[in-house]
Order: structure tokens, then C-alpha cells, then sequence
């Protein structure tokens, strides 16, 4: 009886329960992985200390991103599978976070700007209008169609 009882009201119960997931990450978004290691990485991830033990460290790291500490770049136009392991993991990690459809809704974003989820030391993005032009200029810049295409 219990058992039934607790079977009829489960569902009710959970209905009510949600978590905000934010908005999936676009599945087709392949922003220019050239552009990533020119201007992406050094004036957001690196700018902010993403990489560090007490943020996304490889190793250690908090949340679902996890980063590597940056090394040598790949030259412009190398193909992702040549790039440096670190270099070419920050990126798939990175781009996960990315909607193209939408650059300034990308949880890589609004995360680290406190408008999403929690992020624990806070809002850390300092300049909202760099940071969004940014993203939109990752995401609007051109792919090789080959070399350093992230297909």
C-alpha cells in the first residue's frame, strides 16, 4: 500500500522539481579555432585566469570546464589534430560552452558574468561589452574550410 501510495505521488513530486540547465550549447557551433588561440584564449580565458588550480585546472578544477595550462600556440592555420594537446582539449572544452546561434547566451559567458548558473568566486567578467564583442567575433570569424577547422 505505502509503495502504491508513493508511486501515484513520485510523479507529482518530481514535476515539480527542476534544475536550469541554461540553453544547450549549439551542436553545429565550430567558431574559427584560429581566432580561438589569436584573440580568445589571451583576452578571456587566460585575461581571467580560467586555467588556474582554484578555477578550471585540468587537474583539480571546479565546475564542468576543464582547462590546461597554455603553452607555445599553434601556428595560424594548423590543423586542430596537430595542435598541442592543451591547446587543442581548451579549445573542444571552451566551445562546448558556445551557442553560435546565440554568442552572448553562451554559458562560457553569462556563467562567469553571474548571469547564469552559480559561479563560485563570482561574477568575474570586468568588461561586458569587450567580452561580448569578443564572442561574437569568435563566432562570426572564418573557419580555414580545412586546416584549422574544428569539424
Amino acid at each position: 500500500m505505502r509503495a502504491r501510495v508513493l508511486a501515484l505521488l513520485l510523479p507529482a513530486i518530481c514535476a515539480s522539481c527542476a534544475i536550469d540547465l541554461g540553453a544547450a550549447p549549439d551542436a553545429a557551433c565550430h567558431p574559427s579555432p584560429d581566432f580561438f588561440v589569436a584573440e580568445f584564449a589571451p583576452r578571456y580565458l587566460e585575461l581571467y585566469q580560467c586555467a588556474t588550480r582554484r578555477c578550471h585546472d585540468f587537474s583539480d578544477g571546479s565546475g564542468t570546464m576543464r582547462l590546461r595550462p597554455f603553452e607555445a600556440a599553434p601556428a595560424p592555420g594548423t590543423p586542430l589534430d596537430a595542435w598541442p594537446l592543451g591547446w587543442r582539449e581548451n579549445y573542444l572544452s571552451a566551445k562546448q560552452l558556445v551557442r553560435c546561434d546565440a554568442p552572448l547566451e553562451s554559458r562560457l559567458l553569462t556563467v562567469p558574468e553571474g548571469l547564469g548558473n552559480l559561479h563560485p568566486p563570482g561574477p568575474i567578467v570586468r568588461d561586458r561589452p569587450a567580452a561580448a564583442a569578443l564572442f561574437e567575433a569568435w563566432v562570426g570569424a572564418p573557419t580555414d574550410g580545412g586546416a584549422g577547422d574544428a569539424r
